[in-house]
């Protein structure tokens, strides 16, 4: 007894462990949408994951044997999502939001999302309605903490032009404004209080305005006369100036209008200028006297990218350089400048270019006796500059040939990848540079240092791998609607026993089929289907097995082409002529399949079906071409290997007139009626389409038919303990 207590308290902790700690299998993903990894990961555990609309996008990840819910943080946290676990559900979002109700403050956290999911938010982490009007589609970034709900909801808005926000006791309101009530923030006039007028000094502040609206309102308040001269007017934003005087302020507007004044006998002139004379005023001239380097060798010395455009130019009579720009042009030619304006003493510049070290490895290695001045690498290149007699850069310049040589590349061959799609996709550890394609389609050639290649090496063994292979079993049949069976099987079973005879009898019109009937969908099912094919009431349309690779596409096409001189009809003799122009149409079946393979060896596909008929011709003459019908389904499906699919719904209905008629009498207009008999029949057919994808496996499966027929005789005298028959003669 003790025994049996002891292990049933080892299992009872373990079962009680597994709760706590789900172990998750390793598996994969590539470029899958992240809803459904989500789902694949909550039917591998068996927990409940419920993403919220926020969550988007798709992701490819590896998930490695371990924990379940620290597994799911990481690759939550890689994609910028949060979860929040509420018992064994897990709910996830985009969107991270909490309320400390003690300091009244909430949190709020989320990239690239949508205005309206961060109110719905914040609306449920404060427990309070915040109402909106319609919100304009844009992403936002936030990351607040330790905010009144008020100011979290005002920073929200801040993007959101000519929206105010209304706050209530129980509730808060996004309301959007008029137009003709968003002065200064978002409307074509200036707020009141806009511009502003101390004294003698002026403030200008306004978030958005037409630019002629404010200039206008500037000459108003200061009572001053104004002539203008351009009519181009724009909107401006976001200008905010204090404690300027009247002519500053307004250079400073009419900057923003490509603009500038004259003022003559009192009268201020306002007149065009090109946005390039505006720039020009911004921009600086600085000279900079060169004290040791001779203003012809500089141009030499400067990197490529310093060197570029016309903001310097060369002084030779004072030995200066003249630069023109804003500072930001300017600032790195200065500090380059002064690296390499120093004392020669004998010694001069000399410029090397290094070919397959990096320049910074170059540097590093160079004896520090050949060097009594450190070099200088060149910014936007492989180069650098080195200061120093003829003898020191002679002997810099032979040990940089010794050690600046090709690298000896080692080569790589590839088992699975092509090298186009390795290239694409490079294990982390290594980059392009490291890689020589060597134009073969699975050799490449690394170059790297010996460390590095051994990492190469080791990641390469995980991504170069077989892709799985996908055998899909095909079986398209055409079902006759407005027909019914005018006989049925009978398979009543007693005592247990039933004769092979009668199995074969039963399904004799589906044993030459490929796709196995009874083990997809039972032995009920595939009788009343060999009953349908031999009643002519079922037409196969295609039987198959295909085979492709994860990602593939795969294409089954049965159709007939028909081909049709196209005719003119002459409109002088009223005669049918060639055009020498020949037509195709063509109908039959055409199905296309994409299936990959994701975890737990669920296989998702793409397919593309379409059936299509040539109609009889039913022109006046014979110049028109028939008409064609088209059955097109495009759908996307989901199933573990080995499970059919089923697609149906492609139904159609043809109309069929028979006439009988007494030759000759049958022709007479009107009267003819009482000699001829017209039937009309509608035939209504519906197309299904079975697919059952496989994981191919190491093992193959036999397909030998009499070992299927035994398999059909044993599944039949199976049911016959149940005695359950499918149909009873009359």
């Amino acid at each position: 007894m003790r025994k049996y207590f002891a292990l049933l308290t080892y299992l009872a902790f373990f079962s009680i462990a597994g709760v706590h700690a789900q172990r998750l299998q390793s598996m994969e993903f590539r470029n899958q949408a992240i809803t459904d990894i989500l789902m694949v990961l909550a039917e591998a555990t068996g927990t409940s994951i419920v993403p919220d609309d926020t969550v988007t996008g798709t992701a490819s990840f590896y998930f490695a044997e371990s924990d379940f819910e620290e597994a799911l943080g990481l690759f939550l946290s890689t994609y910028k999502l949060f979860y929040e676990r509420t018992g064994s559900v897990f709910r996830v979002s985009r969107i991270k939001s909490g309320y400390d109700r003690p300091s009244g403050t909430v949190k709020l956290i989320g990239e690239d999302v949508s205005a309206e999911s961060l109110v719905k938010a914040l609306s449920r982490a404060i427990g309070k309605t915040i109402l909106y009007d319609p919100l304009p589609r844009l992403t936002l970034t936030v990351d607040i903490d330790g905010l009144s709900p008020g100011q979290a909801l005002e920073i929200i808005c801040r993007r959101l032009t000519g929206y105010a926000i209304e706050t209530k006791d129980s509730y808060s309101y996004v309301r959007q404004v008029p137009a003709d009530q968003t002065a200064g923030k978002g409307g074509s006039t200036p707020a009141p209080g806009g511009i502003v007028r101390t004294g003698d000094e002026w403030a200008l502040s306004v978030d958005k305005a037409r630019f002629l609206d404010l200039v206008s309102e500037l000459f108003s308040k200061a009572g001053r006369e104004y002539s203008l001269l351009t009519r181009a007017d724009s909107v401006v934003e976001d200008l905010y100036f204090a404690g300027k005087d009247f002519d500053s302020l307004l250079r400073l507007l009419l900057e923003q209008g490509n603009a500038d004044f004259i003022v003559k006998d009192g009268i201020y002139y306002i007149v065009e200028l090109q946005r390039r004379d505006v720039v020009k005023r911004l921009k600086d001239t600085r000279l900079i006297p060169l004290k040791y380097l001779a203003a012809q060798d500089l141009p030499n010395l400067l990197p490529s990218d310093l060197a570029s455009g016309n903001s310097m130019k060369l002084d030779k009579q004072t030995n200066s350089v003249i630069l023109t720009g804003s500072d930001e042009e300017i600032t790195p030619i200065i500090s380059f400048i002064e690296l390499v304006d120093r004392p020669l003493q004998g010694m001069t510049y000399r410029k090397f270019d290094v070919k397959y070290l990096q320049v910074k490895d170059a540097i590093a290695v160079l004896p520090q006796k050949l060097t009594p001045l450190p070099a200088v690498a060149v910014p936007g290149s492989n180069s650098f500059l080195l200061l120093g007699t003829a003898e020191n850069l002679a002997s810099v310049a032979d040990f940089l040939s010794s050690v600046d040589t090709a690298r000896e590349g080692i080569p790589v061959r590839l088992k699975y990848l092509k090298t186009d799609e390795f290239l694409k996709a490079l294990p982390p550890s290594v980059a392009k540079d490291d890689i020589v394609d060597s134009g073969y389609p699975n050799l490449v050639f690394f170059t790297g240092s010996e460390e590095k290649g051994r990492v190469f090496l080791a990641e390469l063994e995980s991504i170069d791998r077989p892709k799985p292979q996908i055998r899909y079993q095909l079986l398209v049949i055409q079902y006759l609607k407005n027909r019914e069976l005018s006989t049925s099987a009978n398979l009543n079973l007693s005592n247990g026993q039933i004769a092979e005879g009668s199995v074969i009898g039963n399904l004799s019109n589906i044993l030459g089929l490929s796709f196995d009937v009874v083990s997809q969908f039972g032995y009920e099912f595939a009788a009343k289907l060999s009953l349908q094919l031999g009643e002519n009431i079922a037409q196969v349309y295609a039987d198959t097995t295909l085979n492709g690779l994860s990602g593939q596409d795969i294409k089954f096409q049965n159709t007939e082409t028909y081909r049709y001189q196209e005719q003119e009809i002459d409109p002088d003799t009223g005669k049918a002529t060639s055009t020498g122009v020949t037509k195709e149409i063509t109908s039959g079946l055409i199905i296309s399949l994409n299936g990959w393979v994701s975890g737990n060896d669920m296989i998702t596909m793409n397919v593309n079906a379409t059936v299509s008929k040539r109609n009889s011709n039913t022109g006046s003459t014979t110049t028109t071409l028939p008409s064609t019908s088209e059955r097109v389904v495009n759908t996307q499906v989901r199933s573990p290997s080995g499970k059919p699919v089923v697609l149906s719904g492609l139904i159609k209905e043809d109309t069929n007139t028979n006439v009988q008629k007494i030759p000759i009498l049958g022709d007479i207009p009107l009267l003819g009626r009482l000699f001829k008999n017209q039937t009309d029949s509608v035939e209504k057919t519906e197309i299904v389409i079975y697919i059952v994808p496989y994981l191919a496996r190491e093992e193959t499966e036999d397909r030998d038919r009499s070992l299927r027929l035994e398999r059909y005789y044993r599944s039949f005298a199976r049911a016959s303990a149940r005695a359950v028959p499918v149909g009873s003669a009359k």
